[in-house]
């Protein structure tokens, strides 16, 4: 089960000028999440709002993905998609580092 769904949550609540907060995120999940991970989570988007999380290792099947498969072929989809995505924002976040860094040298000159 990925978290991605909190870290979403959070994200758009912030876009709406809210401060994100445990009842507020609960209130926006559409899949089912624990209060741990709801404030692990939180923490770490707190510390970097574009972080991709890890998925959890806890595979779980809600009555709704039963009934609906269209829902569990899209929530797959897009898992696969984040997955691809991942590499490339940690590597575009690197290259923003060393951006900054060759900036700094050069007015450091």
């Amino acid at each position: 089960m990925s978290l991605q769904h909190i870290v979403d949550a959070a994200n758009q609540l912030a876009l709406e000028g809210k401060k994100p907060s445990m009842a507020l995120i609960k209130s926006r999940l559409v899949q089912p999440a624990t209060m741990r991970d709801i404030i692990e989570t939180l923490k770490k988007w707190r510390f970097d709002p574009n972080a991709i999380v890890p998925p959890k290792n806890t595979p779980t099947t809600t009555s709704t993905d039963v009934a609906n498969p269209t829902a569990v072929l899209i929530t797959t989809a897009i898992a696969s998609v984040r997955e691809e995505i991942a590499p490339l924002r940690q590597e575009m976040n690197e290259l923003k580092a060393e951006i900054a860094a060759l900036k700094k040298a050069l007015l450091t000159q």
